[in-house]
């Protein structure tokens, strides 16, 4: 077969001296003519195929960073509105129910019992007077009488009305985070209502988020600590191995490569 389409002067000896010396090196002639025919199809061919997977590549990048951006969108909003839906029926129960009502075990042990079955996720409910004693508290832990007036959240929400935690152990050594509201009274003093909100509840909003592949997503604090669940970090409370970015009220997406 290739003995029939190779050309005849490629069969015979290149003659370059004497009354039959060739005029033209047709065997020189003939390999250029193929490399630059070659060259002509195939480079475009070349370039077309490079363009096409730098913009695929882009494209796939692309569709992953408004995949990953849509899904911490919803984190965000599902997480906020947990925490807030909570907050608002703290605060609607301290300017409905009057202190003398909240203070009562009995009452209080009601409300909670209505709390849970309207939100769910509520633990415990406590009533803390103006110097830090919690005076009255329904749940599972024995923390009537314990003082909070040392913790850094005791000042935080003098400030700023309320109080939401991160994830920590605290008294009860068991994880849990705290939504805290403050109440003035007509004679000068103020009384929190404060409480603990179940992480296997608040857990589940990270846990049912829709993710592809190995995709992971759990919840930091400001210092870069773990606080729900992860996929590939043995335990909460533990420092993740990337720099925490400043705070920001929008989603956004920070790219970080782990070396390791």
């Amino acid at each position: 077969m290739i003995e029939k389409i190779k050309p005849d002067f490629l069969k015979s000896r290149n003659v370059t001296t004497g009354p039959f010396r060739q005029m033209f090196n047709y065997t020189r002639i003939w390999l250029w003519a193929i490399l630059l025919v070659s060259a002509v199809a195939l480079l475009p061919l070349i370039v077309i195929t490079a363009i096409d997977y730098n913009v695929t590549q882009k494209s796939i990048e692309s569709e992953h960073l408004l995949r990953t951006l849509r899904v911490g969108s919803n984190a965000r909003r599902t997480i906020s509105f947990f925490l807030s839906e909570r907050l608002s029926a703290l605060s609607f129960l301290v300017r409905d129910k009057p202190f003398e009502e909240l203070n009562n075990p009995e009452h209080l042990a009601f409300l909670l019992k209505n709390l849970r079955d309207s939100f769910g996720g509520f633990v415990d409910l406590g009533v803390i007077d103006m110097y830090g004693t919690q005076t009255t508290y329904v749940g599972p832990y024995n923390l009537q009488g314990k003082n909070y007036k040392d913790q850094a959240w005791c000042q935080e929400i003098s400030e700023k009305g309320f109080h939401i935690s991160d994830v920590f152990l605290g008294f009860r050594k068991v994880p849990h985070l705290v939504i805290a509201v403050r109440h003035e009274l007509p004679d000068g003093s103020f009384f929190i209502l404060r409480t603990a909100l179940d992480t296997v509840r608040f857990n589940e909003q990270i846990a049912n988020l829709e993710l592809s592949g190995r995709g992971d997503a759990f919840l930091i604090n400001h210092q870069g600590i773990i606080q729900t669940p992860t996929r590939f970090q043995e335990r909460i409370f533990e420092k993740i191995p990337y720099t925490v970015p400043e705070y920001s009220g929008n989603t956004e997406i920070r790219e970080e490569r782990n070396e390791d």
